[in-house]
């Protein structure tokens, strides 16, 4: 097989998956002749990989198709805030900024695990998609639920400590070893990273963990601290 009926057939199924995750798409392309399959891009991310924040460019609207992608706020001092992450079949509603052709919320992404995405170009999706009453419907029903999330997070950090909330993240990985920095982890907990890692140092101290460079290494049963 030649690479080019590779490279065909790599773009038929990534086609076919994206019309699995998305099926409204797959009507909007059905209607307009196919103009979504011949201009769509597929794009593969590595664990921990930046997606260009959106705001610095409004080429493209971002679909995921396998993965999860984090979706982070750029405070002006430069931290970060976790708001949401977006999983196969969902939508990053920052997107919206461009669309409209608003002030950008300074938002960026980055992929958690590897993830493959597509992008659908930005002239595209405002002049067939954007115009389809059932794809705004699905946009307002995962506004909903982004909203949703991001108000139980806040709730229950509301109502939790640092320690608690560090601890269930540790224990979500579900790992003996963990492969993190106090930073990264310091952004899962919305938290600041000197408060994260004196905490991590007062476990260490205790016995339930090893404090290594880039790692962290479970010693004994976290859920006895939360006991």
């Amino acid at each position: 097989m030649t690479d080019a009926k590779i490279t065909s057939n790599n773009r038929l199924k990534n086609i076919e998956l994206l019309y699995k995750r998305y099926p409204i798409l797959e009507e909007i392309d059905k209607n307009n002749n196919k103009i979504i399959s011949e201009q769509v891009h597929f794009k593969t991310l590595s664990a921990d990989e930046n997606i260009q924040a959106t705001g610095e460019t409004c080429d493209g609207i971002v679909f995921v198709l396998k993965g999860i992608i984090n979706i982070q706020k750029i405070n002006p001092n430069g931290e970060q805030t976790n708001l949401y992450n977006i999983k196969e079949g969902e939508f990053c509603h920052e997107a919206l900024s461009c669309i409209a052709n608003i002030g950008s919320l300074n938002i960026t992404g980055k992929a958690l695990q590897y993830s493959e995405i597509c992008i659908i170009p930005m002239d595209i999706v405002k002049q067939y998609i954007m115009m389809d009453k059932e794809f705004l419907l699905y946009i307002y029903k995962d506004l909903h639920r982004k909203f949703s999330s991001v108000i139980e997070n806040k709730e229950e950090r509301l109502h939790e400590s640092i320690e608690a909330r560090l601890i269930k993240l540790l224990l979500s990985k579900n790992s003996k070893i963990i492969y993190t920095t106090h930073s990264e982890l310091a952004l899962e907990v919305d938290s600041a990273r000197e408060v994260v890692s004196r905490k991590l140092k007062g476990m260490e101290k205790l016995g339930y963990i090893q404090l290594e460079r880039g790692k962290i290494v479970i010693l004994k049963d976290l859920k006895e601290m939360i006991k």
